[in-house]
């Protein structure tokens, strides 16, 4: 396996609610340039010609008890949560050849933005974008892999980023995939500049088993990296030495948090606590597909494709069966079936719950403290939803050639 399959459908326009600001973020320039293996470009006329602004118009709003169609419905009860699409990303491209949106990473004020290149060809990148000023995100920094002698390149599946206190040094940003010159499965760590720029080549980087690494966290100074297959998972320490692997068919994805420690493995799925349970769970039979694992205190959330999302309680059983479920969307006549599938989950601190159903776009739903599902709600995000990453602040949509969704979040 070479990399994720990412799907892409037409384009459309889905209704908003943030107003327009003109105002954007002091952004200096630490320069643009091409060194043997990435193209970097930090100059900001080039790179906000990428983001479209999206002008006022009415809300999404969603409730617990059902959704509302604008701002003015305040028939509905309970917490309730209000989406504003307020811009769109457009991926790199590089010689005519455009990037598709892979993977998302919010941390702190800044989103980390994963790219790939659909069939043989290897071609990835990564965006970083400042999302302080609420309704003005801003691209700060791109950087597309490739060496333009041998037109050799990677495709990155998924994106890390670790940002110290203040004066402990520079952001780290980890990414994972797959590197045509090796013909394997890789993580690479890169230190940003003090402006969140990309501005060397100087890096640390690890070949691990398989042909494609599918997803990399950190926690507590160690890398967890899953690749796929005839891969596992590949525990790193912070000088990218390794501590552990361990052997897991078609790992998928990993997630960490001070209690536990999950991977998903694929065809079919499986949930593993790695070198304490192994549990068979269905789904995932796609061998090139996207399926993601997400906690949220003691409960593990997981897109399943074809059987949707599926969310278990890891402290009541080992191993642990589902407590709540959520279907795929359901596939229109005449569609193809395989475009209809959950390919990622993402939780707010607050249990708001987001699935990117593919062509059936973005999903809303919200989780209770025992783990249930109720679904709320669906958007259009105007073509395929690879991926989505969510915090309190803001909803990141990936659309593979078509780039990105960013949503404003406001919860009440």
């Amino acid at each position: 396996m070479k990399k994720i399959l990412i799907f892409s459908i037409t384009s459309l326009l889905i209704i908003s609610g943030c107003k327009k600001e003109y105002y954007k973020p002091d952004i200096q320039t630490a320069g643009t340039g091409i060194s043997k293996n990435m193209i970097i470009d930090n100059d900001p006329a080039t790179l906000n010609q990428r983001i479209t602004y999206v002008n006022n118009v009415p809300s999404y709003v969603f409730n617990e008890s059902g959704v509302a169609k604008d701002l003015g419905d305040n028939g509905s009860k309970g917490a309730s949560v209000t989406l504003n699409l307020i811009a769109a990303l457009y991926p790199p491209t590089y010689n005519g050849e455009t990037l598709q949106a892979s993977h998302v990473r919010l941390i702190g004020n800044y989103a980390y933005v994963a790219y790939n290149t659909q069939g043989s060809r290897y071609l990835g990148g990564v965006d970083v974008v400042d999302v302080s000023s609420p309704c003005n995100p801003v691209l700060v920094s791109s950087v597309v892999f490739i060496n333009q002698e041998t037109n050799q390149g990677i495709d990155v599946s998924s994106v890390e980023a670790y940002e110290p206190a203040s004066g402990e040094g520079n952001t780290r940003v980890w990414i994972t995939g797959a590197d045509e010159t090796t013909d394997s499965a890789f993580v690479e760590q890169f230190e940003l500049n003090s402006m969140h720029q990309f501005e060397s080549d100087q890096t640390l980087k690890f070949n691990l088993p398989g042909y494609v690494g599918t997803d990399v966290r950190y926690f507590d100074n160690k890398i967890f990296v899953s690749s796929g297959n005839n891969g596992g998972l590949t525990v790193l320490d912070d000088q990218m030495t390794q501590i552990s692997y361990m052997d897991i068919n078609n790992a998928r994805s990993v997630d960490i948090n001070p209690d536990y420690e999950i991977v998903l493995g694929g065809n079919p799925g499986h949930l593993y606590n790695p070198g304490v349970w192994d549990n068979e769970i269905g789904g995932a039979m796609n061998e090139e597909a996207k399926s993601i694992v997400r906690l949220h205190n003691q409960f593990a959330l997981v897109a399943l494709g074809e059987e949707g999302v599926k969310s278990y309680d890891l402290s009541t059983a080992t191993p642990p069966t589902p407590v709540s479920s959520l279907p795929a969307p359901v596939v229109p006549a005449g569609a193809t079936a395989s475009d209809y599938v959950s390919n990622g989950v993402s939780v707010s601190d607050n249990g708001w719950v987001y699935i990117a159903d593919g062509a059936g776009g973005l999903d809303v739903a919200k989780m209770d403290s025992n783990g249930n599902l109720t679904w709320l709600g669906n958007i259009n995000v105007g073509a395929s939803a690879n991926y989505v990453e969510a915090n309190k602040e803001y909803v990141f949509v990936a659309r593979g050639v078509l780039g990105l969704k960013i949503i404003k979040v406001t919860e009440h």
